[in-house]
């Protein structure tokens, strides 16, 4: 049944009458492939036999371009194998005989035209004669030369030739131009409205069937009659009603019948698939003239193969490139073998290096071939390593080196200098598989100075992952030598050494007990330290102030000279400077961080600005601003790599911090569980510490618990630096809550001893709270006099509001007019760090609660009950105070905790805010 071809048929029957009437020639149909141009040829030929004409036919295949006269064959075999026919003429039996035993030829070819138009001149004299060539653009070009030269000779013949031309084809050779001019007649293919849809839908199906279904269908196809019927075909095969409901899995079996179409298409057709998978080779880079080249195909092919893929399967980028679409990307890589695959990648290679396209362009396609071809390839691909890494992408570099090293068995000379630089590519994604590819290239580097310099380019977290990298190390620095012994780069090399070494033994008391000393024996010069020696300077500071073996002083003078002569902006991830700023901060010195941190930017690797942010809220919570802090905090946590962490866990020791001081319960829990699974003293102190922060509210035995465990195993590390870890202050104030006196006051003298030798104010100011907590006559006011004028000078403007508002309840009823002084600048400063109100305990220093947020309102008696909860009184003093029974006082707080939809009295103080009975 054909739809919509009236005008079609008829321009048929018109020729079909000019031929009978002896004026014959060429009808040329045209049309996309599946539009119907095959449907129409045929439905020639049933024209043709009615009006009584004989019908020869034929059809060109891409496969069979190769064989000579193919398609002039099938038109003139088939008259010679049937019996003798007398009205044949002689001169043609003679003249195209060759094709009979196949010996025809380019050589016979003028022969045979001659033949060939003698018998269908012959043929024609006595009835019509109807010659239909299909696929036109496939016809070898013998066939093609023969045709051109029968259409050119039809005046006054009574044959019609009828041929199909598939749109975009018609450029792969000269004829079939030449034959396309020489067509009498044109015909177009045109695909089927949504109308002709809706009446082949309701012939293969009923006339019940929805709209939707149909319009569907000609969605999916484009009205192309072949694809049409081909989809309806299946559709009814998987039991489809033509219901609207149906149109999901109708569009399920669309896309199956679409990648077979494609499928097809590219394994008939070679130039299409030569064309299809220079485009899937190229990538990014298909422009069309580097396609075209690595096709291998001749222009008019190139666009006649890009015709036949543009729209559905190729569309063309803004700056021209070709874009193939993920199902041709598929098929594509279905039908190639992997050999021929690799051939192309290879060739499509040195035509971008030809171009002068940048070297991991090349190494793309470097990747995908089976072997390479020596040295220069590899240099390819260690140049593409080094761009990567410059642009910040350490992944794609260890990609192309560990390509180039497939290429290098073991013990090959090069094998050595391509370990080393895939180590560094991998020291950030992969530390682990950098520190074993460092331990195999050390012992085939030809010289201890090339081994000296790659194992100097260890980061510091890599060198304290172990013994492995820890022997490596030394032995290393062992045979190049002390440093004092040595000048210029080999110098540079062992103080790089000297410094991976002392990082490793950040743990060692014996070493930290040392580290002031061989820091003191670096000398001064007038044009400060070298990198290599700044980076021993920052190690060995480090590890005397965790040792807490100098002053807080001197090491923020030796710091701030470190920074002096770093510039921010080479701040790296790897580099012992990473540590300065934290020095500065537990020094009390953060003015002199924070233009530095100002100053690097917020570009870098993500290591990097993890650190940065680690150092960015560090230098808050020095000032008091916690609140503030926890955004850098978070962000550097959420960043940091659990891989990534190094003896100091800086990301989740510092969101620690942060939880800690607001008394953020929920914080405390997100850092614990995030926390690494290691053995570094680092995260076990933030283990303990947070563990000890969630316990402390409902049994404080086992938080002391916690903090004396952190306490012991710091102390047997030598890290003894109260600034660093405060552990102390928190276990004596426990201590105290559970009426342990002498071991509380043990604990702060102690406390207070270690941070008067550090010298900070904001640490000794805080160690005389802490004492005055546990003395509750004249001399805790006193020492709380003291703790005010000393933190008056620190930066710390949160630790000054808790140490005005203690000392303003303990004069509250001796001095009211100056307890409330007091406590006005507390509540100031408390407010000015983002902090909500301050809050007295009678058994404790000051803490303060959370900005108010927006809960349900609370009765004035929930409002007293929840504000004495608060103070830290228990159910039975409060209900022996407002003269109620314990089960009212009880009432009252379950209610309060389902109002502020919190879990019970320990999140209480930060739901109640800045709450008061009856607001």
């Amino acid at each position: 049944m054909l739809l919509e071809r009236e005008a079609h048929l008829s321009v048929l029957d018109e020729a079909l009458r000019d031929a009978d009437a002896g004026s014959g020639g060429l009808l040329l149909i045209h049309g996309e492939a599946g539009a119907g141009g095959s449907a129409l040829l045929r439905h020639l030929a049933h024209l043709g036999a009615a009006h009584g004409a004989r019908i020869l036919r034929s059809s060109g295949a891409q496969l069979e371009q190769a064989f000579p006269l193919g398609v002039v064959r099938q038109l003139v075999l088939p008259i010679f194998a049937g019996p003798d026919d007398p009205a044949l003429p002689p001169v043609a039996r003679q003249a195209l005989g060759p094709l009979t035993d196949g010996s025809a030829g380019p050589a016979e070819l003028a022969t045979l035209l001659h033949g060939l138009h003698a018998l269908l001149a012959r043929l024609s004299r006595t009835r019509g004669l109807v010659v239909l060539v299909d696929d036109l653009h496939w016809v070898d070009e013998l066939s093609l030369r023969a045709l051109a030269f029968l259409v050119a000779r039809l005046s006054g013949m009574r044959v019609l030739i009828g041929a199909v031309l598939r749109d975009g084809a018609g450029a792969r050779t000269a004829l079939v131009p030449e034959i396309e001019a020489a067509a009498r007649y044109h015909v177009r293919a045109e695909p089927l409205s949504v109308a002709a849809t809706r009446r082949l839908v309701a012939a293969r199906f009923d006339a019940g069937h929805d709209p939707e279904f149909a319009a569907a269908c000609h969605e999916l196809t484009g009205g192309r009659p072949k694809d049409l019927r081909a989809l309806l075909d299946r559709a009814f095969s998987a039991r489809l009603t033509a219901k609207a409901d149906d149109r999901a899995r109708l569009r399920a079996l669309g896309a199956d019948l679409r990648r077979e179409r494609l499928r097809v298409l590219v394994r008939r057709d070679r130039e299409v698939e030569a064309f299809a998978r220079a485009v899937v080779v190229l990538g990014r880079h298909a422009e069309p003239a580097l396609v075209a080249r690595l096709s291998g195909l001749a222009d008019a092919a190139c666009a006649a193969a890009r015709a036949a893929l543009e729209g559905p399967w190729l569309t063309v980028a803004a700056d021209g490139r070709l874009v193939p679409e993920a199902a041709l990307v598929r098929v594509v890589e279905e039908t190639a073998s992997a050999a021929d695959t690799a051939a192309a990648h290879r060739t499509a290679a040195g035509l971008l290096t030809a171009q002068g396209y940048p070297a991991e362009d090349v190494a793309g396609q470097l990747l995908r071939v089976d072997t390479l071809n020596g040295g220069p390839e590899i240099e390819t691909l260690r140049a593409a390593a080094v761009a990567a890494l410059r642009r910040g992408a350490p992944e794609p570099a260890a990609r192309y080196l560990r390509r180039a090293l497939l290429e290098l068995p073991p013990g090959s000379a090069g094998r050595a200098p391509l370990l080393v630089e895939l180590a560094a590519a991998e020291l950030g994604p992969d530390p682990a598989s950098a520190v074993r590819h460092l331990v195999q290239a050390a012992p085939l580097l030809p010289t201890i100075r090339d081994r000296a310099a790659a194992v100097a380019r260890i980061p510091f977290t890599i060198s304290a992952r172990g013994p492995l990298v820890t022997e490596l190390v030394r032995a290393v620095a062992g045979s190049l030598g002390p440093a004092g012994a040595l000048t210029g780069h080999d110098r540079d090399l062992a103080l790089r050494l000297e410094a991976r070494d002392w990082f490793a033994a950040l743990e060692d008391p014996a070493r930290l007990a040392v580290a002031p000393a061989r820091l003191r024996e670096l000398t001064d010069t007038p044009s400060g330290p070298g990198a290599a020696e700044r980076e021993l300077r920052a190690v060995l500071l480090l590890a005397a102030t965790l040792a807490g073996r100098i002053s807080a002083d001197e090491a923020a003078h030796r710091a701030g000279c470190l920074l002096d002569h770093e510039p921010a902006r080479s701040i790296r991830a790897g580099a012992a400077l990473r540590i300065v700023p934290m020095v500065l901060v537990a020094a009390g010195h953060v003015d002199a961080v924070t233009p530095w941190l100002s100053a690097t930017g917020a570009s870098g690797t993500v290591a990097t600005r993890s650190l940065l942010d680690v150092h960015r809220a560090l230098a808050l919570l020095s000032r008091g601003r916690a609140a503030a802090a926890q955004e850098p905090a978070g962000r550097a946590f959420r960043l940091a790599e659990p891989a990534g962490y190094d003896v100091l866990a800086l990301p989740a020791t510092t969101l620690g911090l942060v939880a800690s001081a607001t008394g953020d319960r929920a914080l405390a829990r997100t850092v614990l569980d995030g926390l690494p699974v290691d053995d570094s003293l680092a995260v076990l102190a933030a283990q303990r510490s947070l563990r000890g922060m969630l316990a402390a509210a409902g049994d404080p035995g086992a938080a002391l618990a916690q903090f004396l465990d952190c306490g012991r195993r710091l102390d047997r590390a030598g890290w003894r630096n109260p600034a660093m870890y405060p552990w102390r202050a928190s276990a004596a104030l426990l201590a105290h809550r559970l009426g342990r006196a002498d071991e509380a006051g043990r604990l702060a003298e102690e406390h207070h001893r270690r941070c008067v030798a550090w010298g900070a104010p904001a640490t000794v100011g805080g160690a005389l709270r802490v004492l005055a907590a546990l003395d509750g006559g004249r001399d805790g006011i006193r020492l709380l006099e003291e703790a005010v004028e000393l933190l008056g000078r620190s930066p710390d403007d949160l630790e000054e509001a808790k140490a005005r508002a203690d000392l303003a309840e303990r004069l509250r009823p001796t001095e009211p007019e100056a307890a409330q002084r007091l406590l006005v600048r507390a509540q100031s400063l408390a407010e000015s760090c983002g902090m909500g109100r301050l809050l007295t305990h009678e058994n404790g220093p000051v803490t303060h609660t959370e900005p108010a947020r927006a809960t349900a309102e609370l009765t004035r008696g929930e409002a007293t009950v929840a504000e004495l909860a608060v103070r830290g009184r228990t159910n039975s003093e409060i209900a022996e105070q407002l003269s109620i029974s314990r089960r009212a006082v009880e009432k009252h707080l379950t209610s309060s905790y389902r109002k502020l939809k919190i879990d019970g009295r320990p999140d209480l103080a930060g739901a109640l805010g800045g709450r008061t009975a009856g607001e």
